[in-house]
């Protein structure tokens, strides 16, 4: 099968997942943040540099080995980093494919896709490309992993589920603002079936504190780094995970089903239990950081809102760099290639265009035709 052949198996493959998720994804515009805009910058940026990036991954580790090793808790090379690496890609192919057709190279196709599916079949541990493939699932973990985070589970009363419930807003709200009005800060994987007919969701919190972020600074003195929680759920809850790593519950509210729950605190992939008499404080902690960096982003031109959006978004590619020990090698700078005439244009304050509802979105990427 030739390269040309084998990218446009990858777009019929992505196509429809990736309308799907998109779809259903709940709309959202800031008043403070251009995530359009900053949206934007990364795909080009993605598109321009990412086969290169690339390169120096798989000079270092196979993908399948990538996959295999990002099969752990904490770990952010995850379904939705997975979904963006061909994805923003493939957004920055059709965004340059206006200004310049001849960009449209599909060796640079085959060497991002390639990549991608390598990796998520590995990832997934079976010939699926997405989690929609799967039955809506992401079982990555292993059962002895499993195991070891139910040790630490304990049961649920009223006063302790109104904990769990504080703590985990509060740590989706901070990372919604953090990763600059996007939802990867956290991601879930499952469901786990117990048995007993009990479902497991597992949830990672990730990069809390100071990281390569350079605006995380405000959050150096949060005592963990990564998070990692086990909401164990009674039989009568039905559970799918999406390829946004984004738990799908009925009934909705999953967390009046919470049977036992742990928390953990991930460092150097060791994972150390979290009491709960530790949540009430961390919880003020991380608020009167949000605030703090809430007045930062407000204090920011912007331009600098939009490179710490497409940092965000470029840098997708990082957590699978670290698996290959290469993190360092590469420069993460965004933006950086994109080409300086284009930038005012694609970063204009103006309304993006609405999709019609009753329009035909097939197909979401067109094929390679040469």
């Amino acid at each position: 099968m030739n390269a040309t052949t084998e990218v446009n198996n990858y777009l019929k493959a992505i196509n429809p997942i990736s309308a799907h998720l998109m779809a259903e994804r709940t709309g959202y515009s800031s008043q403070l943040i251009p995530v359009t805009s900053y949206v934007t910058v990364s795909a080009i940026e993605a598109f321009l540099r990412y086969p290169e990036v690339i390169g120096v991954i798989t000079q270092s580790m196979e993908p399948e080995e990538i996959g295999t090793l990002a099969r752990r808790p904490a770990c952010q090379a995850n379904s939705v980093f997975l979904w963006g690496v061909a994805n923003f890609w493939l957004l920055g192919r059709n965004i340059m494919s206006l200004i310049d057709p001849s960009l449209d190279d599909v060796s640079s196709a085959y060497k991002v896709l390639d990549f991608w599916g390598r990796v998520s079949r590995s990832y997934r541990g079976g010939d699926f490309l997405h989690s929609a493939d799967n039955g809506n699932r992401i079982d990555v973990l292993k059962p002895s992993q499993l195991d070891f985070l139910m040790q630490s589970a304990s049961p649920v009363d009223d006063d302790r589920k109104a904990l769990i419930r504080n703590l985990n807003a509060t740590l989706i709200n901070y990372l919604f603002l953090l990763y600059f009005d996007t939802r990867v800060g956290h991601g879930d994987t499952g469901p786990y079936k117990l048995e007993d007919g009990r479902t497991i969701i597992v949830r990672d919190y990730y990069r809390l504190s100071k990281s390569d972020f350079w605006w995380s600074e405000v959050a150096a003195e949060l005592p963990y780094e990564n998070l990692t929680a086990i909401f164990v759920l009674d039989p009568t809850v039905e559970v799918t995970v999406t390829d946004f790593g984004t738990s799908v519950t009925t009934p909705e509210d999953y967390l009046n089903n919470l049977e036992s729950f742990a928390i953990f605190a991930s460092k150097n992939g060791h994972l150390e239990p979290i009491d709960d008499d530790q949540f009430e404080n961390f919880v003020s902690e991380i608020k009167q950081v949000q605030k703090i960096h809430y007045r930062n982003i407000v204090a920011m031109d912007r331009d600098e809102r939009i490179k710490c959006g497409a940092y965000v978004y470029f840098t997708f590619l990082r957590p699978f760099a670290q698996i290959a020990g290469v993190e360092k090698e590469i420069d993460w700078e965004c933006p950086r290639d994109i080409p300086k005439d284009i930038y005012p244009l694609v970063t204009a304050e103006v309304e993006p265009p609405q999709q019609d509802p009753n329009s035909d979105p097939y197909p979401y990427y067109e094929e390679i035709n040469k």
